[in-house]
């Protein structure tokens, strides 16, 4: 799918904790595409006949062992060799274990918007996705 860069749907959950503070994962230096990057959110394709909802709660438990309340934001499309339909969902955290998915995730950190928005190895769907909850207003922002 990547390889031809065939249009997929997929999943992108932004999780925030009581600081609304975004859950920044390192990806490992072995993933396929951007290795060592910073991801935004949770997230991953939709599977063959899957729900974008039940895909959003499936990638959330499989990359940071978590079921949480989601809310649906938006939808968007990414091109540029990505082509993709996302569904953006946030998700509050508030201190549940994480079980990070080893293959996937090294390590996670909470960064303020800002601060996520500046970083310049961040996955270029997660940061787009990200910059357009923002530039729409669907972002909670610490008072």
């Amino acid at each position: 799918m990547r390889r031809l860069q065939m249009w997929h749907r997929a999943v992108y959950i932004f999780v925030l904790d009581q600081h609304d503070r975004l859950c920044v994962q390192q990806r490992t230096p072995w993933k396929d595409i951007f290795p060592d990057y910073r991801d935004l959110c949770a997230g991953g394709v939709v599977d063959a006949g899957e729900t974008m909802a039940c895909a959003a709660r499936r990638e959330l438990q499989e990359e940071l062992g978590l079921s949480l309340a989601l809310t649906p934001c938006l939808t968007l499309h990414f091109e540029d060799g990505m082509n993709a339909f996302g569904s953006v969902f946030l998700a509050r955290y508030r201190g549940e274990p994480m079980t990070l998915q080893a293959s996937e995730v090294s390590s996670v950190e909470w960064l303020t918007l800002d601060e996520a928005l500046a970083l310049e190895d961040a996955t270029p769907d997660s940061y787009q996705a990200l910059k357009t909850l923002a530039d729409k207003n669907l972002m909670p922002r610490p008072v």
